[in-house]
C-alpha cells in the first residue's frame, strides 16, 4: 500500500513545468488569477479595500478543497497501471492548483497586513462589519466573519478518509477509476463554493480567482467524463 506521506511527496515534487505539458494533453488553457500585491489597503482594481465575508469564506475553504484535489492526484500518480491520459490529467491538476493554493495565501496575507492589529481577532483575521454578501470586513468592526457557519465551510465534494484510504489502496484500473469519479465529485462541489464567490463576493481577486475555477474546473470535469466513459 502506497503511504498517502509519499504520495504527496510525488505532488510536491513535480515541477510547474509539469503544466506546459499537460496544457498541450489536454487543452486546458486557462491561466490563474495573478498574485495579489500585500502592499497598501486598496487590494483590488474594483476599489474594494476591505473583502466580505464571501470573500474571506471562499478563500478560507478553497484552499483545504485544492488542497485534497493535491491529495487526490498525489494517490493516483503512485499508482500503477494508471492510463496516461489519467496520469497527465492529475499532473495538470497538481501543477494548476498548487498555483492557486499559493496566490490565495498571498491574497490572505495581503488582507491581514492590510487591516490594523487592533481591528483583528486572535485568528489573525479582519473583523466582519455585520453579514454576509455585500456587508464588508472592515476596521472598527469587533467580531470575526463566522466561516464556520458559512455555507463553505460545508466543504462540498469532499473526499471521505475512507474513500481515500480505498484509492491509496488501489491499483491499475480501479485506481484509474476511483480516482475519477472522487475528483469529478470533488470539482463540483468546488464550482459551487466558486458560483458562491463570483455571487457573493465584491474583491477583485477572489472573484477573478473564483471564475478561473469556473471555467478550468468546469473543462476537467468535461476531460474526466470523456475518460471514465472510456475506462476498461
Amino acid at each position: 500500500m502506497r503511504s498517502r506521506i509519499a504520495a504527496l511527496g510525488v505532488v510536491l515534487a513535480l515541477s510547474t513545468a509539469a503544466l506546459g505539458v499537460t496544457v498541450v494533453v489536454l487543452g486546458l488553457t486557462t491561466t490563474p488569477p495573478s498574485q495579489p500585491q500585500a502592499s497598501g489597503v486598496q487590494m483590488d482594481a474594483a476599489g474594494t479595500a476591505f473583502p466580505t465575508a464571501e470573500d474571506q469564506c471562499y478563500i478560507e475553504g478553497m484552499i483545504p478543497h485544492h488542497e485534497q484535489a493535491l491529495e487526490l492526484s498525489g494517490l493516483v500518480l503512485g499508482a500503477t497501471g494508471v492510463r496516461e491520459r489519467t496520469r497527465a490529467l492529475a499532473e495538470f491538476i497538481v501543477a494548476d492548483q498548487t498555483t492557486e493554493i499559493e496566490t490565495m495565501r498571498a491574497w490572505q496575507q495581503a488582507w491581514r497586513q492590510a487591516v490594523p492589529a487592533e481591528t483583528t481577532t486572535a485568528s489573525g483575521h479582519g473583523a466582519h462589519a455585520g453579514g454576509h454578501g455585500a456587508d464588508a470586513i472592515a476596521p472598527g468592526s469587533a467580531v470575526a466573519p463566522a466561516c464556520g457557519d458559512h455555507p463553505h465551510a460545508q466543504m462540498k465534494g469532499m473526499a471521505t478518509a475512507a474513500q481515500l484510504e480505498a484509492l491509496d489502496a488501489a491499483e491499475g484500473p480501479a485506481a484509474d477509476r476511483m480516482f475519477l469519479e472522487l475528483m469529478i465529485a470533488h470539482h463540483e462541489g468546488a464550482l459551487e463554493m466558486a458560483e458562491a464567490a463570483v455571487r457573493g463576493g465584491s474583491n477583485a481577486y477572489v472573484r477573478t480567482s473564483a471564475k478561473h475555477v469556473l471555467v478550468e474546473q468546469d473543462r476537467e470535469i468535461t476531460a474526466m467524463t470523456e475518460l471514465l466513459a472510456e475506462a476498461p
